[in-house]
């Protein structure tokens, strides 16, 4: 189907005013094992054209978040100020984890622009098991071309206590977040090339979990989460290989069910986090997934290495892929 993406970012934007524009871009990713930033800003050759200021990681200890759920929030309060001390950070996009949101695609009805978002507030208890007075949203339209077919909308949803929670973190750091969002929508907006058509799967390897989405038509639209990360031991390798497989076939074929025309079959796999260099890995998921596999170059999309070389190595760059993500956010919503 042929569409035409229009974003609409109305309830994420938190502090949307003109005094950080021209400032420096920083992403803050909060995991389960670290808290990572990266910091860019334009260069002078172009729109699209960045440079990378600094960036860094900050080790949890175990147990501080699990599974997205703060368990010791003085701790990252610290963690967040020795940031803010260290590199003078005001603003920053920060992630919200995955398994504290929903993601979803809906027909729009005929309507007005001005009575989408009131109409997809209507319809969240349809789609979401949260209250809609409880919960923020954002959304993006993806408008089609043939009179045939009805507008679509992606819709993000995220609990009022858990952006709430995520915030008091950051301003107890003296750190305004300006916007935040899921961390695999992060992470494609880094790991998909500017301009790419295909229909892609994305799978952010962590070190307890595994993200996966699904990009088309230039927009995310379908997100999963497994409990499969990095692994030390050999029977945990198969076991994680196996959840990674039954996944990977489960998303082709609700994709496939979903697209009955087969255009927009995915063609391409994009695989990030550090764990994602292991032996053997990539052809793996290439015989499960029936098309090519491929190391995220996390900087396709910020950096000319004609320009710039990052101060890290290609396997460490791949754990900052949401970060980047982040940092690229106010400059691809402007």
């Amino acid at each position: 189907m042929s569409t035409s993406v229009h974003h609409k970012r109305k309830f994420f934007d938190f502090f949307p005013t003109p005094a950080y524009l021209e400032m420096p871009s920083v992403g803050i990713d909060i995991s389960d094992q670290a808290v990572r930033f990266i910091e860019i800003a334009h260069t002078e050759s172009g729109r699209h054209r960045f440079h990378l200021k600094s960036f860094g990681e900050k080790k949890l200890a175990e147990g501080v978040i699990t599974g997205g759920f703060i368990n010791k929030p003085e701790e990252i309060k610290k963690v967040l100020a020795e940031i803010h001390k260290e590199h003078g950070f005001k603003f920053a996009s920060i992630s919200l984890p995955e398994e504290k949101g929903y993601l979803f695609k809906m027909e729009l009805p005929n309507v007005e622009d001005k009575y989408i978002a009131e109409n997809i507030e209507l319809r969240l208890d349809e789609n979401v098991p949260v209250d809609a007075a409880k919960s923020v949203f954002d959304f993006n339209t993806i408008r089609s071309v043939d009179s045939h077919k009805r507008d679509e909308a992606v819709v993000t949803v995220v609990p009022n206590k858990v952006i709430g929670a995520y915030l008091d973190l950051f301003h107890s750091a003296s750190i305004v977040p300006v916007s935040c969002e899921l961390v695999t929508q992060a992470v494609a907006r880094t790991v998909i090339p500017r301009g790419e058509t295909e229909t892609c799967l994305i799978i952010n390897v962590g070190d307890t979990r595994t993200g996966f989405g699904i990009v088309s038509n230039g927009f995310l639209q379908f997100t999963s989460t497994v409990n499969a990360g990095r692994v030390s031991e050999q029977t945990d390798i198969e076991k994680r290989l196996s959840l990674l497989k039954d996944e990977i076939v489960k998303l082709k074929l609700y994709w496939q069910s979903r697209n009955e025309s087969g255009n927009t079959a995915i063609k391409k796999v994009f695989i990030s986090g550090k764990a994602a260099t292991a032996p053997g890995l990539k052809q793996y998921l290439a015989d499960i997934a029936g098309c090519g596999v491929e190391l995220a170059n996390v900087w396709v999309n910020v950096l000319d290495f004609s320009e710039q070389i990052p101060e890290m190595s290609f396997e460490e760059s791949l754990d900052y892929a949401p970060a980047i993500g982040l940092s690229l956010l106010r400059f691809y919503h402007a």
